[in-house]
């Protein structure tokens, strides 16, 4: 089992900041039987180290991992040396050659860490960073993305990457092709599961596929931290590319760029991996996060409003009644048909998705395999007699609702 530090700048708990360091520790955790999460050391870059300490604090406290120390970290303008750099050397001192590290964001704490013991990167087993750049970055169509990590702290960043042993560093360019979630595939897969993990996750997650939309307009996100954190216990899913580099101060602070060159005027030999296949790899994400046994209680994951709860039965048994269809393209159609507007909750449908199909209105089958697969909905010969009932019964409320507003035209003339 590897025995891993996740130093991460996670700000998953604050609306429209990036969701990848949390779907990368929920991928961790997800993995119980390879992966031994030590603690969770904060730094900053999303955010503050402080925002980064909160937002792990109340990741582990609602998955119910509590049991997971989460350190505070190196905050921007103080000294490297602090709580989590002690916590690195500690764990580097108690399992000499088995640790892992996993940085996916700025590098100060590990750089704290070689301060206090200047032989900590001979006893960490493996480096494992999710950063950097070997060309220009584009992301959404052909906008340009600054570097991601290790531009963040040039200084602690040129150190470990220039003293540290057995580094992989899956780099922005090599994470971009496989690490893209597409919003419609991202929500049928973990909404549908009959773990409650993965309405958490969707839940938890999901609003960062509408800042992604606002800022560029793209109907997907991207899981870069994720892709470092599979390497971990994946290695056969990725190419290794041991590359020769001449790591400076200055070129990382640019750009983060990691200057390939010739093994004579390199200063470190870096395994830059590449993962072989996106839907192998994002087959292992889905896996993970839906093997996450979550403490959460399935009541945090009911439907939100009214009129979702009320009126959204009757609707889905229309659509199904024409054709079946899986979960997205039922939305899509709903929403088509006049149904439902924007303000229908994702979440909550999926939910009344699997509440009729476990109260016998309808049934459903896997179609496809691996991340592509998709659990197409029919209705049932119950649903149809259910259709029926909410007839007469929309009948009657829509007798009362017009007896109420003429209650209140009568009341309001008085």
């Amino acid at each position: 089992m590897k025995k891993v530090i996740c130093d991460c700048d996670n700000t998953g708990s604050f609306p429209g900041r990036p969701m990848d360091d949390a779907l990368a520790i929920l991928y961790l955790l997800g993995n119980p039987q390879d992966i031994e999460l030590l603690g969770i050391t904060c730094n900053y870059g999303n955010g503050t180290s402080e925002e980064s300490y909160i937002s792990n604090t109340t990741l582990l406290n609602e998955t119910g991992f509590t049991e997971i120390p989460v350190l505070h970290g190196f905050e921007q303008g103080e000294s490297p040396i602090c709580e989590s750099s002690e916590f690195i050397v500690r764990m580097a001192n108690k399992y000499p050659g088995e640790l892992v590290y996993l940085g996916i964001g700025s590098l100060g704490n590990l750089y704290g860490a070689w301060l206090i013991d200047n032989t900590v990167f001979d006893k960490i087993g493996q480096i494992v960073l999710m950063g950097g750049i070997t060309e220009p970055l584009y992301i959404h169509d052909g906008q340009h993305l600054d570097e991601l990590n290790f531009s963040v702290n040039a200084e602690a960043s040129a150190v470990v990457l220039s003293k540290g042993k057995n580094i992989s560093v899956i780099t922005g360019n090599n994470s971009l092709p496989v690490s893209e979630l597409p919003k419609n595939e991202f929500l049928d897969k973990l909404c549908s599961s009959d773990n409650p993990a993965g309405m958490y996750i969707a839940q938890k997650c999901g609003y960062r596929f509408k800042t992604k939309e606002i800022v560029y307009g793209a109907d997907s996100s991207y899981v870069w931290d994720a892709v470092a954190a599979a390497y971990i216990n994946h290695p056969e899913k990725y190419t290794d590319n041991p590359v020769p580099c001449l790591i400076s101060k200055d070129k990382l602070s640019e750009s983060g760029f990691l200057d390939p060159c010739s093994e004579a005027a390199s200063n470190n030999i870096i395994n830059i991996p590449v993962a072989r296949t996106r839907n192998e790899l994002q087959e292992l994400f889905y896996t993970s996060w839906l093997s996450l046994d979550i403490k959460t209680k399935d009541v945090d994951f009911s439907c939100k409003g009214l009129y979702l709860d009320k009126l959204i039965q009757p609707c889905i048994l229309i659509e199904l009644m024409k054709e079946p269809s899986y979960g997205f393209l039922l939305m899509q159609k709903l929403r088509d048909d006049g149904y439902i507007d924007s303000s229908l909750d994702p979440t909550g449908f999926y939910r009344n998705l699997k509440r009729m199909e476990k109260e016998g209105y309808l049934t459903s089958e896997s179609m496809g395999r691996g991340p592509k697969a998709k659990k197409v909905f029919s209705i049932t010969d119950f649903g149809r007699q259910a259709l029926l009932s909410w007839k007469s019964s929309l009948i009657k409320y829509s007798n009362h609702i017009d007896h109420i507003v003429s209650g209140i035209n009568t009341a309001s003339d008085n």
